[in-house]
């Protein structure tokens, strides 16, 4: 058997790699299960309730204000007067103790624009992407990461830490009987 087999035996089936692959499995499986949640507005899917859109001017000297859409209408009838196209490329700005919000303008026309907001804070994290014009924002795109993924993404690392963890205990018991077999060869005396 080859060297790199041996090493690569003994380290996935060694115990301690156990939560190794269990850990790298958690950090993969929430990832693809965020991307199977995405929302695609413009196919008829519902936006998360963690859409959140841009406008101008700003409260309280902010560059920009922002709101989720469910409270969209409070802000379109509230004064001063607002805009959802927004002059900038792109801002952040720090809201509360560990909320950011970051923009940026993909794409710029005339009177439309395809703005992209990224929210975050200590337990959920959001893109939502629409379409704005002065007065009006059209969802087209929504993902969020949520904890209830690390749970529902738990049985499918552990799963995958068990199958790694077989595999590497399966090619041990073959390089140990390829290895006990190549001693056995070593040591037969020569025929006269």
């Amino acid at each position: 058997m080859s060297r790199t087999v041996r090493v690569l035996a003994f380290i996935i089936g060694a115990i301690w790699f156990f939560p190794v692959s269990c850990t790298t499995g958690l950090f993969v499986a929430i990832s693809l299960w965020s991307k199977f949640d995405e929302r695609h507005i413009e196919k008829g899917e519902q936006p998360h309730p963690l859409f959140f859109v841009v406008w101008q001017p700003g409260e309280a000297g902010e560059p920009f204000g922002y709101a989720s859409l469910k409270d969209l209408s409070r802000i379109k009838t509230s004064a001063p007067a607002r805009s959802f196209i927004m002059e900038q490329l792109s801002g952040r700005i720090e809201g509360g103790k560990s909320t950011v919000i970051a923009y940026k303008v993909l794409s710029s026309g005339k009177s439309e624009q395809l703005i992209e907001v990224a929210y975050s804070d200590d337990t959920y994290d959001s893109v939502s992407r629409y379409r704005a014009t002065r007065s009006e924002v059209t969802p087209t795109f929504s993902k969020i990461m949520q904890p209830g993924y690390m749970f529902m993404a738990f049985p499918i690392a552990v799963g995958l830490a068990a199958a790694i963890y077989a595999i590497g205990k399966w090619l041990r018991r073959r390089v140990a009987r390829a290895k006990a077999e190549d001693d056995a060869s070593s040591h037969v005396a020569p025929s006269k």
